[in-house]
């Protein structure tokens, strides 16, 4: 993606050892100065560095509205798991990251993290209602993850449309792009790369970026291999190279099993640019140490400013970005109240799960709808009830079977006979020889009623056996899900209440600013050594670099500019705790079939052997 790739081979032969080692060194670094919240957004920065350097590589999907960005993570995941809306595009930059349990967490914009289940998707990135909006307006991202094999060795963030109007170059977030590993810069086939688009390509260029364009929806286009090479003339010194492929044949290939439509799709050209990515590790480090160097000016530049702030004005000023501002608070207040309102309408749902329940049916209809009332236990139970089911259709088709034949035979035997087929002994007639062969066939038919039947019995009392511990279980595994409901509601009053007393201690340590101070020792007598190894992955303009940067850094003196921390917060802050009332107010249904609710109690009555002889 960048001329990262070209770092000559004596500077990549380590490069695999010393991430670890810078990781730990950043982490001392980043444990000192997280202390001063003067450059909390710096330490942020930093702590993004981190993880970037410990997670999996980052693959950024950008491009235009309606060009299937989405659609095209959703085909690399095998799956629907990101909603697509045609009026409503995706509306928050969304990391999809491997995790053994599927979950969603929410950052927002004032460090508050919410985790949601899968369900919330929808509402968090696409949905058009009041709360989603609401929501939105306070997202910074969210992390969704999920159990799937590429994902562990990478992460892909299905990013908002680019911003382009007029003449102007597309905007999408610099500090986001920065991150990333690698672009996929997404264009439909047929739709040609906006002005806009290719200015903002031309800047990352000149970053040493170079996207990987992806050509999407190649089975709508019949011509994009022409599309392709025109585009190659407009920009394709730009990019480092073209991938077509089409993300529905994608999914759907998936969904049907069809290799032949997954090779269509040329997903596997894809799949073989991300395992590309994921396996450069050279390229991450070298890119990991380039950020940091960049992060150094940052901070440079932040204890530069220090001494030139009004310590008093600066605290009060802060400190109202929380406490003063009325209409901020209770902005985020609303945020709050949201999420608790969204909870109250799951623990309703789940609390109402059984009201309706009534037959084993039903039962069988929720528990296959409901995501939490499944596990190894319950699809044991689920089993012997649907055996049941099936063992008990198979026999009343088996005896509607035997009416019918009855019915037929016994109609013929009056024609000829004058009487039915119950009567004991008949005369004389040609027919005869036909009707002791039917009879012969219906006495089969009766045999094989008796043996369904008594796999019906035996599948019933294997199911009645389990009815009633299956009962508590499920209504346990239900009062588990609303207690998480609730132990979500008080993490969440937690982090409240944690936000509070963090202003609180704010507001006294304004004075505490050696802890940078003994930052920039750290970074003299540790980090700085370090890096200037003779083994490190650095040019000589990149040693250059740091060694002014850090003596740039050295030179501020902070040992007389302790802040006196005399501002008193003034707490207009919205009770702390979100109230969260619901056991009252949504009664927990209990579930309680009995054994005439789950068993069948019309199931007909097996067909008596025919018995009828005629006379020689």
């Amino acid at each position: 993606m960048t001329d990262i790739d070209n770092v000559p081979i004596e500077y990549t032969a380590s490069a695999n050892n010393i991430l670890p080692q810078l990781v730990d060194h950043l982490r001392q670094l980043h444990g000192i100065i997280v202390q001063n919240t003067y450059v909390k957004d710096t330490a942020k920065h930093l702590n993004r560095i981190i993880q970037d350097a410990d997670n999996e590589t980052m693959i950024l999907i950008v491009g235009k509205e309606r060009v299937g960005k989405t659609t095209l993570v959703n085909g690399l995941l095998g799956r629907q798991v990101l909603p697509v809306s045609e009026q409503h595009p995706t509306g928050v930059n969304t990391f999809l990251r491997y995790g053994e349990h599927e979950e969603i967490k929410a950052y927002f914009l004032d460090g508050v993290i919410a985790v949601f289940d899968m369900s919330k998707l929808e509402l968090l990135t696409t949905g058009d209602t009041f709360a989603s909006q609401i929501l939105r307006e306070h997202l910074d991202y969210l992390e969704v993850y999920l159990k799937n094999d590429l994902l562990k060795s990478v992460t892909i963030i299905d990013s908002v449309s680019l911003e382009a109007g007029g003449g102007e170059m597309a905007y999408f977030p610099e500090a986001l792009m920065n991150r990333v590993d690698e672009i996929f810069w997404v264009l439909r086939s047929g739709s040609m790369a906006i002005y806009p688009e290719i200015l903002l390509m031309e800047t990352l260029k000149n970053k040493g970026v170079e996207p990987l364009c992806v050509i999407n929806a190649i089975d709508s286009n019949e011509n994009t291999k022409a599309f392709i090479d025109a585009e190659r003339e407009r920009f394709g010194h730009l990019i480092s190279d073209f991938v077509a492929i089409s993300a529905r044949e994608a999914i759907e290939a998936k969904q049907i099993n069809s290799d032949e439509l997954w090779q269509k799709s040329e997903y596997e050209q894809l799949i073989s640019e991300i395992h590309r990515v994921a396996e450069n590790s050279d390229k991450k480090t070298y890119g990991i140490l380039i950020r940091f160097m960049q992060w150094l000016e940052r901070f440079r530049f932040e204890l530069a400013v220090i001494p030139q702030r009004d310590p008093f004005q600066s605290a009060v000023k802060n400190i109202e970005k929380y406490t003063g501002d009325t209409q901020y608070e209770f902005s985020r207040y609303q945020r709050d109240l949201a999420i608790v309102t969204e909870y109250e309408q799951e623990y309703e749902q789940v609390a109402n799960v059984f009201k309706n329940v009534q037959t084993l049916y039903q039962l069988l209809q929720i528990i296959s709808q409901t995501d939490y009332l499944q596990d190894e236990i319950v699809e044991g139970f689920t089993e012997k009830a649907v055996s049941y089911q099936q063992m008990l259709r198979e026999y009343r088709n088996m005896h509607s079977e035997y009416l019918r034949e009855y019915d037929r035979l016994d109609a013929q035997h009056k024609k000829i006979h004058g009487k039915g087929l119950m009567k004991a002994i008949f005369g004389q007639h040609t027919q005869n020889g036909f009707f002791k062969e039917r009879v012969n066939k219906l006495n089969e038919q009766q045999l094989a009623c008796i043996a369904q039947y008594e796999k019906v019995q035996e599948a019933e009392e294997l199911m009645l056996h389990s009815i009633h511990s299956i009962q508590s279980y499920l209504m346990e595994l239900t009062k588990i899900r609303l207690a998480r409901i609730e132990e979500k509601v008080l993490e969440l009053n937690q982090q409240r209440s944690k936000e509070k007393s963090q202003l609180q201690l704010y507001a006294n340590k304004l004075n505490e600013f050696s802890c940078l101070m003994e930052a920039q020792g750290y970074i003299k007598d540790n980090v700085q050594p370090f890096l200037m190894d003779e083994q490190m992955p650095l040019k000589a303009k990149d040693i250059e670099m740091l060694k002014e940067t850090v003596n740039s850094i050295m030179s501020i003196d902070l040992s007389n500019n302790g802040l006196l921390a005399r501002s008193q917060m003034n707490n207009k802050m919205e009770n702390a705790v979100i109230p969260f009332d619901v056991q009252k107010k949504y009664p927990f249904y209990p579930l309680a079939l009995a054994e005439v609710d789950v068993k069948s109690n019309d199931i007909p009555e097996i067909p008596k052997k025919l018995d009828i002889q005629y006379e020689d």
